[in-house]
């Protein structure tokens, strides 16, 4: 009984890598980005992490954006579509990363479609990341975004 413990402890913490970017297969994580205070963008990403801290993948997000810092008017809604890359130095608790996101937004209140790219730079804290990045985006002034994840 306590050797079919300890084997299943063992086999748990094999599986509990130290950065979850430095495990090999199916990766997903969940960000929230500001690119200021009148725009929110939250997004699911989904992708292949090759064990050795480069991760390709893609994903979803829904964002609200308000043309003004007056937040009574209605904002425009912005789903979005989009491809990203993103290379994790360390295999440590603490590790700096890079990335690289290609978008194409949808805005529903105007019809309109827009496309992005945002390189970010940040640092894995565990499972949770903060990045901050610069946000290039067509028919949108340009911007610093920041951002916070958590990663499965």
């Amino acid at each position: 009984m306590i050797v079919a413990l300890v084997g299943i402890i063992s086999a748990a913490m094999a599986e509990d890598r130290v950065n979850p970017f430095f495990r090999k297969g199916y990766t997903a994580d969940v960000q929230l980005s500001s690119t200021d205070i009148n725009t929110f963008h939250i997004t699911s990403s989904h992708g292949y992490g090759f064990g050795n801290g480069l991760y390709i993948g893609g994903g979803a997000g829904f964002g609200a954006e308000w043309e003004s810092a007056d937040v009574s008017k209605a904002p425009h809604y912005v789903p979005s579509l989009f491809v990203e890359g993103r290379w994790n130095i360390l295999d440590h608790k603490i590790s700096p990363f890079v990335a690289v996101r290609g978008s194409q937004f949808i805005d529903l209140t105007e019809g309109a479609a827009r496309y992005g790219v945002t390189p970010k730079v940040g640092m894995n804290i565990g499972r949770f990341s903060l990045g901050i990045g610069y946000s290039i985006r067509t028919q949108r002034e340009n911007a610093m975004q920041v951002s916070v994840g958590f990663t499965f």
